[in-house]
């Protein structure tokens, strides 16, 4: 830059460039302790909101008009209104304090869009400045990717793409962080006039593309191909509407070769390194097959139930997490909760009624109106339609990953999202500026300013207790998860603060403060923890569970068995949940109890779960019971290579006793074949087979005894039983059997036996095959 242009570089240009590039460093601000980075960086745009707003005040004058034109467009108006639905939802949320989380979170981003707008007004040369910002930004992810799977490759030799999270905190924020920068690259492309310039910034696309091919999401696929598709489509379009040179359409290839180039290093190197694109992107499909698709399908099926159940009101803002469990109880494992419904705009709709929906789907709606207006009706110059265009394009990246993920609750994306936004809304405005003139309007500038800063203050100190918070979390569900009790029990009251009254993984606060006092058998102040506990999240019923342990302490199990059912039934693929329930069912030998659970509890085939009721099933009926033999003969064939379950079968089907008694007859059986008695060690074995004729040992033990005294034809009859009726599949039977066709003169159908014993792992058939069947 040359002097005199230094000269003409006003104060207003330089400090809106400053605070622009404050809000695009947000997504680099790292986690700072905390459990998860999203609390620091909503934290600092607060602090960002807040100069900027002291900014506006203090130079009113200069921001005035730009502010007004801000204010007055319909897209910021509709956005207003959303957040004036989302407050009346503190009203009637299941939790209003994480409206308030949430709330503090929607409103930074809506400061956040009408600063960046009010910032963007100042800007000179804003397509180039922004673009090249962008891009730069983009080069420093691809760095960050690029050497974390370097590093990868150095340590093991192969790319975990799961594990490729850049300077973000998942692969798909990475992966969209990236998509969502690629049109701004494309623009600067477009302008090149330098084959310089173009081969950089085709190297920083190139690169970015091998990011996105090892990262492995494949809805960034999707963004990419929408990409491609537009870039495609615009070219296509000047050359028939604004350029007819050839030339025009070969520039289709600033993006179609560095994806190729992509792709070749992905196949050639990659794809030996554990990251193969295409294989991936072949798995793309809306099959329920699929089982992230099915996932999907499935939570967006609650959440429309949910908005035709309650299509006006909802369940409050930011409180889906908590009524998806509801939705989810009978396919969540452990509590690792659905949180998310994967799409932003059902979620809002099932949070806050249709109304909420088509507010937000509205901020979408009028952008996408703007941009056709603007590019369709106004002769506004050719290359700003063009980045226009390209920001439609950048807007719908970020739609697609509002359908399949939540960006809405990551400020990396939602920075770019608010820039976005803010361009479309400038130059609208502008252009009705031009149309009719909008004049500055001093009160609504001053009752905006006056009432973001009596909300951006609170909102400041809000992030700050989230933020404190969650770095608390970071210990508190370390020791949660192991089962430990590390921080002391006097620091725990004020170890986090009361906002959120809830962990990251939905779990209540108080009832996590709760273990540390049952530890120390203090029980009222564990019950009152708890209580508090439930109401903040009364589906996960982490509460109750934990209320059934302190009543059962205290020696109270009939209390201790009603919350440990409630918890059971409310969330019945819990381990923890199931267990704890069952035991106390058989602790007060409730039959009825345990009937009326079977369905509920095995409804999973969970082996755990069919193990503990036939355990304590056999305890509570008589030997024989025809119900419960049905039951244990299912759970053998569900588990058949667990001899637990045929222990457990024979003692439901014979009883105890008869199993032991039987087991006597089998060790002198033992003890006489072991002495080379082999007609009294038969007859004990036929003893034991008698008394409990569903263990195959003792069928096996009479047929070896009956084998060894020459009475073949005995033996024959019962290994037949082993093999038809009780077959262990370990390939011993099927040896007897061939012994016993081998001494009565048939070596030829004593092989196909052979073959089976030895296919089955039974070592000895082996010897035997070779020496009669080769």
């Amino acid at each position: 830059m040359g002097k005199k242009q230094l000269q003409n570089l006003n104060s207003t240009n330089f400090i809106s460039s400053i605070f622009l590039l404050l809000y695009f460093s947000i997504g680099f601000v790292p986690n700072w302790e905390a459990v998860d980075r999203i609390a620091p960086q909503w934290l600092v745009m607060s602090g960002i909101n807040f100069l900027s707003l002291l900014y506006f005040i203090f130079y009113r004058d200069s921001i005035g008009k730009s502010l007004t034109m801000t204010l007055k467009s319909p897209l910021s108006i509709t956005y207003i209104g959303f957040i004036f639905w989302a407050v009346g939802s503190i009203i009637y949320a299941i939790n209003p304090t994480e409206v308030l989380v949430n709330l503090s979170r929607q409103i930074n981003v809506l400061l956040m869009y009408i600063a960046m707008t009010v910032l963007l007004f100042s800007i000179k040369n804003r397509t180039r400045f922004i673009s090249w910002i962008i891009s730069l930004i983009l080069a420093v992810e691809t760095y960050a990717v690029l050497n974390q799977a370097l590093e990868m490759i150095n340590t093991s030799g192969s790319i975990i793409s799961g594990d490729l999270k850049g300077i973000t905190a998942n692969r798909n924020i990475t992966a969209f962080s990236l998509a969502i920068k690629i049109p701004f690259v494309l623009f600067l492309i477009h302008l090149a006039k330098r084959n310089s310039y173009k081969l950089g910034l085709g190297f920083i696309l190139c690169l970015a593309f091998v990011c996105l091919s090892m990262i492995e999401s494949r809805a960034s696929f999707v963004a990419i191909l929408l990409i491609i598709l537009a870039y495609t489509i615009l070219y296509i379009f000047i050359y028939l509407h604004v350029n007819k040179k050839i030339n025009q359409l070969f520039k289709i290839a600033y993006v179609i070769l560095p994806l190729i180039i992509a792709i070749f290093i992905n196949q050639t190197y990659l794809s030996s390194k554990g990251t193969d694109a295409i294989s991936r992107a072949a798995t793309i499909s809306v099959s329920t097959n699929d089982g992230s698709v099915n996932q999907r399908l499935r939570y967006y099926e609650d959440v429309l139930t949910q908005m035709i159940s309650k299509p006006f009101l909802g369940v409050g803002l930011g409180n889906w997490k908590l009524k998806s469990i509801d939705y989810d109880s009978k396919d969540i494992i452990g509590y690792v909760v659905p949180y998310h419904a994967h799409s932003d705009f059902i979620q809002l709709g099932a949070e806050l009624g249709i109304i909420g929906f088509i507010l937000y789907l509205g901020i979408f709606i009028y952008a996408i109106y703007h941009v056709y207006y603007l590019i369709r009706y106004t002769n506004i110059e050719y290359n700003e339609k063009v980045f226009l265009f390209l920001l439609l394009t950048a807007l719908g990246v970020y739609s697609i990953d509002a359908n399949l993920n939540f960006p809405i609750a990551r400020p990396q994306v939602l920075v770019v999202w608010a820039l976005i936004m803010g361009l479309i809304t400038l130059y609208y405005q502008k252009h009705k500026n031009q149309i009719s003139f909008i004049r500055k309007n001093s009160i609504l500038n001053t009752i905006f300013l006056v009432i973001s800063l009596l909300i951006v203050i609170p909102g400041i100190y809000l992030s700050n207790q989230i933020y404190k918070s969650l770095k608390g979390q970071m210990f508190l569900l370390q020791d949660f998860n192991s089962n430990q009790f590390n921080i002391p029990l006097t620091q725990i009251d004020n170890f986090v603060p009361e906002i959120p009254n809830i962990t990251v993984t939905t779990i209540p606060i108080n009832s996590v403060k709760a273990r540390y006092y049952l530890n120390a058998k203090k029980y009222d102040k564990a019950l009152s923890l708890v209580n508090s506990g439930t109401k903040a999240n009364p589906f996960l019923y982490y509460s109750e569970i934990l209320k059934s342990q302190i009543y059962r302490e205290m020696g109270r199990l009939d209390s201790a068995k009603v919350y440990a059912k409630k918890a059971f039934f409310g969330l019945p693929n819990n381990a923890l949940h199931a267990s704890t329930y069952i035991n106390l069912v058989n602790l007060t030998r409730d039959k009825k109890a345990l009937e009326d659970a079977f369905e509920t509890l095995t409804f999973k085939d969970d082996i755990n779960n069919w193990k503990n009721y036939l355990i304590i099933a056999s305890g509570l009926y008589p030997p024989g019971d025809k119900k419960l033999i049905d039951r244990a003969k299912k759970a053998v064939k569900l588990f058949p290579l667990n001899p637990e379950f045929q222990s457990l079968y024979r003692q439901i089907a014979v009883g105890v006793a008869e199993v032991n008694i039987a087991s006597e007859y089998s060790t002198k059986g033992l003890e006489f074949f072991n002495e080379q008695d082999f007609i009294n060690a038969a007859i004990q074995f036929e003893k034991a087979l008698e008394v409990n004729p569903l263990d195959y040992t003792h069928f096996e033990n009479a047929a070896t005894a009956n084998y060894m005294t020459g009475n073949v034809e005995k033996a024959l009859n019962q290994i037949n039983v082993v093999i038809n009726d009780l077959n262990p599949l370990n390939g011993k039977c099927e040896y007897i059997k061939a012994l016993i066709f081998i001494r009565m003169g048939d070596p030829i159908g004593a092989c196909p036996l052979l073959a089976t014993s030895r296919d089955s792992g039974f070592g000895q058939a082996e010897a035997t095959f070779n020496q009669y069947c080769r």
